[in-house]
């Protein structure tokens, strides 16, 4: 079904107010690519607080505070990262 002609003008307006707002997402949009980066924040915040898990988890046996230390570090990492990340994200949807 077609859009009407008052459908068709508030979608040109809203076009013009993405482009105003927010010109790389409107040329984003426009282009129909997606832009991705290598890895996905939120993937890449999950394996790294696994990985500190690990490493706490590790070091337990082996008696290595330093692993310890490390583990706790990038599972502090991961963590802001993420909430960063979603912080970020929730802004860009306002």
């Amino acid at each position: 079904m077609p859009l009407s002609e008052r459908e068709r003008k508030v979608l040109q307006q809203l076009e013009r107010e993405l482009f105003i707002q927010d010109p790389d997402l409107a040329r984003q949009l426009e282009s129909g690519v997606p832009v991705r980066g290598p890895v996905q924040p939120r993937i890449r915040d999950v394996m790294a607080a696994a990985v500190g898990v690990l490493l706490i988890l590790l070091s337990i046996p082996l008696h290595v505070f330093p692993l310890a230390l490390a583990g706790m570090l990038l599972v502090a990492h991961a963590l802001l990262a993420h909430r960063t990340y979603k912080n970020e994200s929730s802004s860009r949807l306002l």
